[in-house]
């Protein structure tokens, strides 16, 4: 370690392998300089290609939220990555370049509200309530930590979401509830129905048995049976 440092002290705290062959090595009579606007260029390009990923991510949001993750350990970080459901995704990214991408996508202008300290976004698309999961379970992890984990706050369908907001957005039934709900109620029809027709022949048959016997006249036993 001790060396290694002295390594980079040598060279005004760039690491180097060695004087000859490392970066702190002089450059060759013939060898030239990287001229400043390549890596300049180098730069924005980078900046474009993440930009260009958070547009797409928010293209197909449902709803977006930023969490500081300053003290979060990466095993912890890569965990959240498992535990949110498949279709959605989390991302790490400078405030100013998410601020950017928000503007050039319609809906989202609002996120620039909670782009603050070191933001990470969780993209959320049909499973609002597992993603959220997964966020708490972290939130929790930290809660004692001397850099907890913090919600700063979301955006949903063009509005900002307070804490408050988000907590009620964690109360929708999840995409697999909703299928199960589906699927009870689509199971209860044929009961329902065949209950229904049963009834049918049986209404049909008092009616004509009256009318029959002139207990009533048609017109009237019709309107009492409907």
């Amino acid at each position: 370690m001790s060396s290694a440092l002295g390594a980079k002290r040598s060279c005004g705290g760039v690491g180097a392998m060695s004087r000859s062959t490392g970066p702190c090595a002089r450059p060759s009579r013939g060898a030239r300089h990287q001229p400043s606007h390549v890596a300049l260029a180098l730069t924005k390009e980078k900046k474009t290609e993440v930009v260009t990923k958070l547009k797409s991510e928010l293209e197909t949001s449902t709803a977006v939220v930023g969490f500081t993750f300053k003290g979060v350990s990466v095993p912890d970080l890569e965990k959240l990555r498992g535990d949110i459901p498949d279709d959605a995704s989390l991302v790490v990214a400078k405030n100013t370049l998410m601020k950017r991408a928000a503007d050039e996508v319609e809906g989202w202008h609002e996120v620039s509200q909670f782009c603050k300290g070191s933001n990470a976004f969780l993209f959320l698309r049909e499973d609002l309530k597992t993603g959220f999961k997964g966020l708490r379970t972290l939130e929790d992890a930290y809660k004692k930590a001397d850099e907890p984990v913090s919600l700063n706050g979301g955006c949903c369908d063009g509005d900002f979401l307070s804490l408050d907001d988000i907590k009620k957005l964690e109360k929708l039934p999840s995409k697999l509830e909703l299928i199960a709900k589906v699927a009870s109620m689509v199971n209860q029809v044929p009961t329902r129905l065949a209950v229904g027709v049963k009834q049918v022949p049986t209404k049909l048959a008092i009616g004509v048995k009256k009318v029959s016997e002139g207990d009533a006249e048609p017109a009237d036993q019709a309107a009492a049976q409907a």
